[in-house]
């Protein structure tokens, strides 16, 4: 890993190359990124959470090898596909998720071969020894990596992590506890008197989140029989009725997914109502201030479900009787809050 300083964004010259500050949220179905190039913000982006290792022809070529992400990955047979979720890993393929960023970015602005990077990476754990293993994976991408047929190079100046969803509570200061909501976990956290971030116990939380909806509604009776009668020969997979979601579509084969989605909430919103309390509980053991009023924020995957499935009405009655605030952009709150930390030049 070569260590450098990023260089001054402001040279035009046409041999410079880009600087990019990067945070990535990784995700079981969408990976949220947020990153500025050159100092300039883009607007927040996904990108596909499966990827496929295929022998030849894929859009990315990492260390002499091919992958193919997202849909076009759940629809093939060849080769080996893996998710965070499979593997139990968000590390493992960092350097294709990377690459995947880049050929979104590029899509939009041209980016120069040599790319000078500042990284910074959530997760349910966080350490030096992470970031030791981050550097590891990503290693390949400086000594090239082609995406779309066009050779970059990444020199990657720094790596830090932060504790996924709680790193909201680092950069809002108006909220005092939070829950991250996940495809299969739902995270709590909370800011006590000290001021100190620390973790809320959450019964059963790497149990299950949003993909407790999801199959629910793979083995209601009402969907199998509306795939059935749009004449598909089988049910979608998870992982692709969870990335057909994750871009905001709610309409497959014609089947409105919506109100079939929504009658499987009731056992989300009670995990999250758990949650809650959890939240609530900490915050009256770790300050001595009985008129601290808990304000929670709802951050995830699964938050930007339920704001896809409910009126802001059934929200905002809901919310208030649980003290908590889904916010706008749920999805993209935790990488957001890291690149707004480290563009700032705090530590994370």
């Amino acid at each position: 890993m070569h260590l450098t300083t990023v260089q001054d964004p402001t040279r035009v010259d046409a041999t410079a190359s880009d600087s990019l500050l990067m945070a990535i949220d990784r995700g079981n179905s969408g990976t949220k990124i947020a990153v500025s190039v050159n100092g300039i913000p883009l607007s927040p982006f996904k990108i596909p959470s499966v990827i496929r290792s295929v022998d030849t022809d894929g859009v990315i070529e990492v260390s002499g090898k091919h992958y193919v992400c997202g849909d076009a990955a759940i629809g093939m047979t060849q080769g080996t596909v893996s998710t965070p979720l499979r593997t139990g890993d968000k590390v493992a393929g960092l350097s294709i998720v990377i690459a995947q960023a880049i050929q979104k970015i590029s899509e939009t602005r041209p980016l120069s071969s040599d790319i000078e990077m500042r990284l910074t990476v959530s997760s349910p754990f966080s350490s030096d020894a992470l970031v030791t293993q981050i550097k590891s994976e990503i290693m390949t991408l400086c000594t090239g990596f082609t995406v779309n047929g066009k050779t970059y190079r990444a020199t990657v100046s720094s790596v830090s992590t932060a504790f996924e969803g709680a790193v909201l509570l680092e950069s809002e200061r108006k909220f005092n506890g939070l829950i991250d909501i996940g495809f299969g976990t739902i995270l709590a956290a909370y800011r006590g008197a000290s001021s100190k971030v620390a973790i809320a116990p959450v019964m059963g939380g790497d149990l299950g989140g949003c993909n407790l909806v999801l199959n629910g509604l793979l083995n209601d009776p009402s969907f199998l029989a509306a795939v059935k009668k749009s004449g598909a020969s089988a049910p979608p997979s998870a992982e692709r009725l969870s990335s057909r979601l994750s871009e905001g579509v709610t309409t497959l084969r014609g089947i409105d997914l919506k109100p079939l989605l929504k009658t499987h909430l009731k056992v989300l919103k009670t995990r999250i109502e758990d949650a809650a309390v959890s939240v609530k509980t900490e915050l009256r053991l770790s300050t001595e201030d009985y008129d601290l009023i808990p304000k929670i924020a709802l951050v995830g995957g699964g938050a930007a479900l339920m704001r896809m499935l409910l009126s802001q009405d059934q929200i905002d009655s809901w919310s208030k009787k649980n003290s908590i605030e889904l916010i706008d952009q749920p999805d993209f709150q935790t990488a957001m809050a890291m690149h707004q930390i480290a563009h700032m030049g705090g530590s994370l």
